[in-house]
């Protein structure tokens, strides 16, 4: 098989994020057989308990993990009917909580090519902002060494590499709106179109990169220790809708990590914070509020002023 464009980290310890699906099997094969580039690997795997087969799943990932003669490390969640985004955030705080258990530099996951395609349109029917619609932009302690790979590469690699793996039977279930891309609308799509399509991404991505370090540099300087982004009233009234939505959802996600604000809940947050009266406040999520005063906005997740 030809060489696969991997993105390979430097050298040094990482958290391998293992499901047990193909594409994630794939990834520990390839970077538990990578003994020359010296990586020293921690096999992680969390049973959501969503489906009934998930504790096999669970057993599955423990023994690859012993055959490559890797850590392993597991959370059994026990979220019953929870959401997709609950999930995945649950099972994002604990792989952080699991790098920094073990100091390694980063988790790797398996996305690829046609995940970062999916979700972007997923994001774009849902009516995500910019950063939806690039997804999955890089970060220093996650990493998608396979981001440059379809599908069917990691397929190919499996099946010449006998790789087994387990199959989640929700993933045929064309109800659910990302299997009827993958299933039913994507496979139709023409490869310019598609190529087309990842070079706009890309390209937003970059400029995506641009905001957000002009974002950074305002948050820095409106940020007053414990906990609190203020922002002089007559600041946050002469900005345009768009910019200050951006800066709540910015300032949010750095006091709350992975909080949840939907594109209604920012519009009316920012709505808020530009028409209301001094001494009014409002929650917004997981302990996040907007405080007007007469001179100055804050967002906190301190008791209101």
């Amino acid at each position: 098989m030809e060489e696969l464009d991997i993105n390979w980290p430097a050298p040094g310890k990482y958290i391998i994020a293992v499901s047990g699906g193909a594409d994630s099997m794939v990834l520990l094969d390839i970077f538990a057989c990578a003994s020359a580039r010296r990586y020293e690997l921690i096999a992680a795997h969390v049973d959501h308990g969503l489906r009934p087969e998930s504790a096999s799943d669970s057993e599955f990932v423990a023994a690859a993990a012993e055959h490559y003669g890797l850590p392993f490390e597991q959370l059994s969640a026990g979220l019953g009917q929870a959401s997709e985004a609950s999930a995945r955030a649950v099972r994002h705080d604990w792989l952080e909580q699991t790098r920094q258990k073990f100091g390694a530099i980063a988790v790797l996951t398996a996305h690829h090519q046609d995940d970062l395609l999916e979700t972007s349109l997923l994001n774009l029917a849902r009516g995500s902002g910019r950063l939806g619609l690039a997804p999955m932009a890089s970060s220093p302690t996650i990493l998608r060494p396979l981001i440059n790979l379809t599908r069917d590469d990691l397929r190919r690699y499996a099946s010449e590499h006998q790789i087994a793996w387990r199959e989640d039977l929700t993933n045929a279930d064309i109800s659910n709106p990302r299997n009827f891309l993958r299933h039913q609308l994507l496979p139709r799509a023409d490869a310019n179109w598609r190529a087309s399509y990842l070079e706009n991404v890309s390209q937003l991505a970059k400029l995506n990169k641009k905001v957000d370090q002009s974002i950074s540099t305002i948050l820095e300087s409106a940020y007053v220790p414990p906990n609190t982004y203020s922002f002089p009233v007559n600041y946050v009234r002469n900005m345009n809708d768009g910019e200050f939505e951006e800066i709540i959802l910015a300032a949010s996600r750095r006091l709350r990590p992975g909080v949840q604000l939907d594109r209604r809940l920012i519009v009316e947050a920012a709505n808020f914070a530009k028409t209301g009266l001094p001494r009014k406040f409002r929650p917004l999520r997981q302990d996040i509020v907007i405080n007007i005063e007469s001179d100055s906005i804050y967002l906190t997740t301190n008791t209101p002023r």
